[in-house]
């Protein structure tokens, strides 16, 4: 037997052919070899349907049940005589490449995930009697990756092409086909204005550089990331996978103007009415203003011609920001920019699809308003992009924006923010929405469109699985198929584990690293909000303390079940432990329900101290709550010590394996983990800032309770103190922070246990 390439189409098919001797090599041990011409005789593994495989051409009654241009695909095997055929092809490149993953998931039981595959060893791998044909519900199966930094496992910036190459596999394994970098724009400025900007020095701070998430210093020259960025798309057109173009007011947070450019090019910026993006280098320019126009779309023009394709667009409009204190002038400001910019797009590159992002009809719009904008727009060119479903704002989503029906739409999951790099979602909202959309025809595709890649094993589960086909299954399905195509023989095992996981999911509300010590504060501070954690919109001690009444009587029945996930963890043969998959996904869960754990006792905690102000309790039984809280944090830092995913030292190590890394981006990574939207569960952050922070309240709680003083504020001293433990954390080298080894999750997980 040998598989039977195609002569011609594109690389997709060249590389379908490779795959399928590679996977039928590491199952079997049998090497096949890959030819270009026919056999009369012998067995054969046909790659591409007829359209580029002239062999093809006849061999089937009634020819391919595939239609061209599609990623529909077929496995269809004949017998000829003494010999079977196989054919796997699809309507294009990136389904025949589907068609390969898929042949040996349902004959060789290989299977696909984000950290690896699961490849078992067979004598042998039956090529008869298939005949399948797979045809996806939604067009567009939509992956990004944002620009946050942190850890390597969650932040793309961090990858280097080795990595990028293995998510790429991963996602045409899944079956996606479009990929969005939205990492940074990269050298395409110094690419689109040569003699104007100049490319930063290696190993200084970026200039204009800012502090917290605004700290844009690179980790490796600019130089690299472009020849990054060009490594990476081109495996990405070579899989035969889409890339948006980003254009119309490209200039954000994470896409700064440089320096350069505002000294040179002076652009007049657009006065805004909130503070979003204040620096300069984060500010649109003013799309009055023919020459910024031109300079917006000279930067999408370039990216297309260095980097990408001009087959699809993407933009953000004026995203989440606000430029006059009116809404209706506001309205009609954000509608002129989608027409200022589209018009120029649509007259350049009149046969792309435009995406139309729907953040900022989440984030600034009312729905009335958004249905409004999207009136503007032809539904024969304009997809609404949508990626806000599950973060719940009910009477503010594609429900609501007059699109169903009218407006191809894709359907999108967030999947929470920056701090949120937890096990997490609900379901059941996610799934009753997933139906009714996939019951409207105008609904084009799913998205998943997170801050966070990879935080989340379950969640990219059921995201490509219902993106392919939302079929309704229930998350216990998902997850039983999980733990059966993942684990092996520890399938039965783990399932225990998950089964005992999964109520949790039903929590009303989710941990994020941000809301630690909140309630507290507030409670403690009669509603002052001063520190740089904390961020509520209207901080009232008596709204702070009914709210962590209603959430603590809502939350509290699921502590058994965390505590059942901490016994199953506990029942794991070690053998069974040790296993990669099984230790990385153990961690994960023992650390979500830690974290829940923990803002749980914050709360509680923080009721406590107004009760005691109260003197509805005593100060012991006070003081013996605030003690469980700092013990719990510490248990929490030992968690992320289990393995390097949660290490920020480790995360640096690995970007300097293959090149050298700026010194100032140590510091650039540590503002981007600590200041007060990013805040997520890292141990350093977790061990030299957040436990440290838990124990000054603590020394000033002991304080109170010890001399009395039910009428004190914590303000001064813990602002002052906070500033202090993460100017400490900032001087202090990452490598200095590490221990001589790693935690024991059994150790760890038997200590929480006494917790609950």
């Amino acid at each position: 037997m040998f598989v039977l390439a195609p002569k011609t189409g594109g690389s997709a098919y060249r590389k379908a052919a490779e795959i399928f001797a590679d996977l039928y090599a590491r199952v079997t041990g049998v090497t096949l070899a890959v030819k270009t011409e026919p056999s009369d005789t012998e067995d054969m593994v046909i790659i591409g349907l007829d359209g580029v495989q002239p062999y093809a051409f006849g061999r089937l009654e009634g020819g391919f049940p595939v239609r061209l241009d599609t990623d529909e695909y077929c496995i269809i095997s004949k017998t000829e005589g003494e010999r079977t055929l196989l054919f796997l092809g699809g309507g294009r490149g990136r389904s025949t490449l589907y068609a390969v993953y898929d042949f040996f998931e349902r004959q060789a039981g290989c299977h696909y995930f984000w950290d690896g595959d699961v490849i078992p060893l067979r004598d042998s791998i039956d090529i008869s009697g298939l005949n399948v044909v797979e045809k996806p519900r939604f067009t567009y199966r939509a992956i990004r990756y944002f620009a946050h930094r942190g850890l390597n496992r969650f932040q793309a910036e961090h990858w280097d092409f080795d990595q990028w190459k293995q998510e790429i596999d991963w996602a045409v394994k899944s079956r996606l086909n479009t990929v969005m970098l939205r990492i940074g724009m990269d050298d395409v400025f110094q690419k689109a204005f040569p003699d104007i900007v100049s490319y930063p020095p290696e190993n200084e701070k970026l200039p204009g550089t800012g502090t917290g998430y605004n700290n844009r210093t690179f980790a490796w020259s600019l130089q690299y990331r472009g020849e990054l960025r060009k490594k990476v798309l081109d495996y990405v057109f070579e899989n035969d996978l889409m890339h948006p173009e980003d254009f119309g007011t490209m200039t954000h947070w994470y896409s700064r103007t440089p320096v350069d450019f505002l000294e040179k090019v002076k652009p007049s910026l657009m006065e805004q009415s909130c503070n979003m993006y204040a620096d300069q280098t984060g500010q649109v320019w003013d799309i009055f203003d023919d020459e910024n126009v031109d300079n917006y779309l000279k930067l999408t023009d370039t990216h297309i011609q260095e980097y990408g394709k001009a087959e699809i667009f993407h933009t953000i409009g004026l995203a989440e920001r606000m430029y006059f204190e009116d809404r209706e002038k506001n309205l009609e400001l954000k509608k002129f920019a989608y027409k200022r910019f589209i018009s120029r797009i649509s007259e350049k590159y009149p046969n792309a699809k435009i995406m139309i992002a729907t953040w900022d009809f989440f984030f600034r719009l009312k729905p009335g308003e958004a249905a409004d904008i999207i009136k503007m727009f032809d539904p024969d060119k304009t997809l609404v992009l949508d990626y806000t479903v599950d973060l719940k704002m009910e009477g503010n989503d594609f429900e609501n924006w007059d699109i169903m029906g009218k407006m191809p739409y894709i359907f999108g999951l967030f999947h929470g923010y920056q701090p949120q790099n937890y096990i997490h979602g609900d379901y059941d909202f996610i799934g009753r929405r997933l139906q009714k959309a996939a019951a409207d025809e105008y609904c084009k595709g799913m998205d998943f469109w997170p801050e966070l890649s990879h935080s989340d094993t379950l969640m990219l589960t059921y995201f490509t699985q219902n993106a392919w086909n939302p079929d309704g299954r229930e998350i216990s399905e998902i997850a039983r198929e999980l733990c059966d195509n993942r684990y092996g023989e520890s399938a039965d095992a783990m399932w225990n584990v998950w089964q005992a996981f999964l109520p949790v999911l039903k929590l009303p509300t989710g941990p994020r690293m941000e809301d630690h010590l909140r309630s507290f504060y507030l409670i403690l501070n009669k509603g002052i909000d001063l520190t740089n954690i904390t961020n509520m919109d209207n901080p009232d001690r008596e709204k702070a303390i009914s709210n962590a009444v209603a959430a603590i009587e809502q939350e509290t029945p699921f502590e058994e079940n965390m505590a059942a996930l901490l016994r199953a963890v506990l029942a794991l043969p070690a053998e069974v432990l040790a296993s990669e998959f099984v230790l990385r996904d153990c961690v994960d869960l023992v650390r979500t329900v830690t974290q829940i754990k923990l803002n749980f006792d914050y709360r509680r905690a923080a009721l406590l101290f107004a009760d005691w102000q109260a003197d509805k309790v005593s100060g012991e039984k006070m003081l013996s709550a605030w003690e469980r809280c700092e013990v719990l944090a510490d248990l929490f830092a030992e968690i992320l010590n289990v393995n390097d995913d949660y290490s920020m030292h480790r995360t640096l190590e690995r970007m300097g394996e293959n090149r050298p890394v700026n010194p100032y981006f140590e510091e650039a990574l540590k503002d981007n983990v600590i200041n007060n939207y990013c805040r997520s569960a890292t141990f350093e952050a977790v061990r030299f800032v957040y436990c440290k922070e838990a124990r000054v309240y603590g020394q000033w709680i002991e304080d109170c309770v010890q001399n009395g003083k039910k009428e004190a504020t914590p303000t001064d001293e813990f602002e002052k103190a906070s500033k202090e433990i993460i100017e400490q954390f900032k001087a202090m080298p990452l490598s200095a922070m590490q221990t001589e080894e790693r935690s024991d999750l059994r150790q760890v997980t038997s200590r929480l246990l006494t917790m609950f």
